[in-house]
């Protein structure tokens, strides 16, 4: 207890050390709250009120909160702690032992968390509540969902950002705790240059994990799932660079610190010293800009690149001029009953399922699997041209009792060429041997797997049907207003059973439609990660800034102006803006690249100019005026007060 009361001396002491901790954690329990709400009340809802698409909703968006909170409480809570090494020394120094010194700062995060709980806590219900209306507003959420949770949303979101804080502080309470007593003060007053070699080889390992794991699934066939995991190495790599952070500042401040005297002669002989000796202050900074970089990078374009490629590929591949839908399923039947509409010279109906193709003889092995279309007996070529490339569009058009047509991305995976004899596992778990009758390169938006659907019928699970969800309908020559006419009346005859008929043009108007809904989702979502990574970067400049008030009094003591300090603190904030930016654009540059290959085959990238500045500008443009500003604010104390300042 006697410790606990000690680290509750030390924050209430401290506030100005400890606020950029406690505003952190503030963030992370309302990201947590809010989407621990979510998932709680999606979870309580049933299926009419849309309790499984806030679930799914839910799941990734606080998988990627509780990543963005890792990473920014880790950060502050760690700089706090690095800020004090001087403080801890003379602890050491008055025979404080390394467990001592380390369950104190234990506590001390514990105090940190537990002063956040309320705020964080109210902040994240706030947030969710605005998140249920803005969503249900775009029609992802029902209306009828209202938020119903209770205790245990609020008591896991303060456990998850408890044990963050915790993990946080135990490597920097541990570095500093494990020097000797009669070396700590000298430790403190020159910071180590070295970084451990544990946390060099972990950094390392999950550097080539995260490569090692963007080749693989930049080789995969393309699909959303594929698409998504590698948006997600962005996680993996950020946190390799987290590790490796030291290293980074030392290279920085070795690097650009030379750049500086060599360019700046005067003040930027002290900002070269000052970023070489300065590198974990340094790194510290530069983490959490180069995170919002390349999250927001990552975030936004892949985004834009699967719909893109999307709608290319829609667009090579609709040929037919009318699609037969319906929001309850179409019956067996329904590409028979178009197929008589007059003057209709096609009509083949398609049923989406999955499937795997396995690449060993054992059934337990499981091999690349994707969306699988059964489509009904006709000519497929007809009404859409998926580019296949081994007999042709109209050739490929038929397929046998036992054939099936591949993506090139997942007959690529699972090794498998025109002709060749693979193993397919359908919807029982039953696995029937077939025939590649082709490739197709066109199967993003529609599917990986071609296979008639008298095939599917015989692997349904007891009580299954095999309904149609689609019927693409060809007119024949001169006949298209017939066709068009005909269907309406077909339509209007099934509208209690919600036919609809939709040419062309109102095809891809709705496939917009959806692309603008599920972008405004992204945007949501961007901006609200955005704004707690932005407000990490200011926390974490404002307090690698202040921590050196007492350096810029005793400058000022000794003859250097107030302006002198000031191009000095500009110069060193452009190296640290300008160092996270090309580290955050060089991470996401890596993962587009990889989501690039996965979609179309070639890295590639085709990124809009104007967002691109727009996140890097205004990335740059925040941590540089927040720089400004803190460096003001630390000047404008008169320097006998700021040497007075504990620290």
């Amino acid at each position: 207890m006697a410790l606990l009361r000690l680290a509750w001396w030390t924050v209430r002491s401290r506030r100005t050390d400890f606020v950029g901790s406690f505003i952190a954690m503030v963030c992370a329990q309302a990201l947590v709250t809010a989407c621990a709400v979510l998932l709680e009340s999606g979870a309580r809802a049933g299926a009419a009120t849309g309790g499984p698409d806030v679930v799914a909703f839910a799941v990734p968006f606080g998988f990627i909160s509780l990543f963005v909170a890792a990473f920014a409480v880790a950060g502050t809570f760690s700089l706090c702690v690095q800020q004090r090494t001087r403080e801890i020394a003379l602890l050491r120094a008055i025979a404080a032992t390394p467990r001592q010194v380390r369950r104190m700062v234990a506590y001390e995060a514990l105090v940190v968390t537990v002063a956040a709980l309320l705020p964080g806590c109210g902040l994240g219900v706030l947030l969710a509540a605005g998140l249920r209306a803005a969503l249900a507003g775009q029609g992802m959420f029902s209306p009828g969902f209202r938020l119903d949770f209770g205790p245990v949303s609020l008591a896991s979101a303060a456990a998850v950002c408890w044990v963050t804080a915790e993990a946080a502080v135990w490597s920097s309470g541990r570095r500093a705790a494990r020097v000797h007593a009669m070396r700590a003060l000298g430790e403190a007053a020159t910071p180590r240059h070295r970084a451990g070699w544990v946390r060099t080889a972990a950094g390392l390992l999950v550097l080539g994990g995260g490569v090692w794991g963007l080749e693989s699934i930049a080789d995969s066939p393309g699909s959303s799932s594929d698409v998504n995991a590698a948006s997600g190495m962005v996680m993996v790599f950020m946190v390799a660079v987290a590790l490796l952070a030291p290293w980074i500042g030392r290279l920085v401040g070795a690097g650009f610190g030379g750049l500086c005297k060599l360019l700046f002669p005067g003040v930027g002989f002290v900002a070269g010293a000052n970023l070489g000796t300065g590198h974990r202050r340094l790194a510290s900074a530069i983490m959490p800009l180069a995170l919002t970089v390349a999250f927001a990078a990552v975030s936004l374009f892949v985004p834009q690149m699967k719909w893109r490629e999307q709608h290319r590929q829609d667009s090579e591949r609709m040929v037919a001029d009318h699609i037969v839908t319906s929001g309850d399923g179409l019956p067996a039947d329904a590409a028979r009953t178009v197929r008589r509409v007059p003057g209709v010279a096609a009509a083949v109906g398609t049923t989406s399922t999955y499937a795997k193709v396995l690449t060993g003889e054992d059934d337990a092995h499981r091999g690349p699997g994707g969306i699988a279309q059964a489509v009904t007996d006709g000519p497929l070529g007809r009404v859409l041209d998926l580019g296949a490339t081994a007999r042709g569009a109209e050739g490929a058009a038929e397929l046998g009792a036992h054939d099936v047509a591949l993506s090139e991305g997942l007959a690529r995976a699972a090794g498998a060429r025109t002709g060749d004899e693979v193993r397919l596992l359908l919807d029982d778990d039953r696995v029937e041997r077939v025939r590649v009758a082709y490739r197709y390169p066109r199967g993003n938006g529609f599917g990986d797997i071609v296979l008639p659907q008298r095939l599917a019928a015989r692997h349904l699970m007891d009580g299954e049907t095999l309904g149609q969800d689609t019927v693409y309908v060809r007119s024949a020559p001169g006949r298209e207003r017939a066709v068009a006419d005909g269907l309406a009346t077909l339509a209007k005859g099934r509208q209690a059973a919600g036919w609809r008929v939709l040419d062309r043009a109102a095809y891809a108007a709705e496939a917009r439609h959806r692309q603008d809904a599920s972008m405004t989702v992204t945007y949501l979502l961007l901006a609200v990660i955005t704004v707690f990574t932005s407000i990490s970067v200011v926390n974490t400049l404002v307090m690698t800034t202040m921590e050196r008030s007492g350096e810029f009094a005793l400058m000022r003591l000794v003859g250097a102006t107030r302006r002198q300090i000031g191009r000095m603190m500009a110069l060193e904030n452009a190296v640290t803006v300008l160092a996270a930016l090309l580290l955050g654009s060089a991470v996401a540059g890596a993962v587009l690249a990889g989501c690039a290959r996965a979609l179309t085959g070639t890295a590639r990238l085709d990124l809009s100019p104007s967002v691109t500045a727009l996140i890097v500008g205004g990335a740059g443009a925040l941590a540089l005026a927040t720089g400004v500003i803190t460096t003001r604010i630390a000047l404008a104390q008169r320097p006998a007060t700021a040497l007075r300042a504990p620290g």
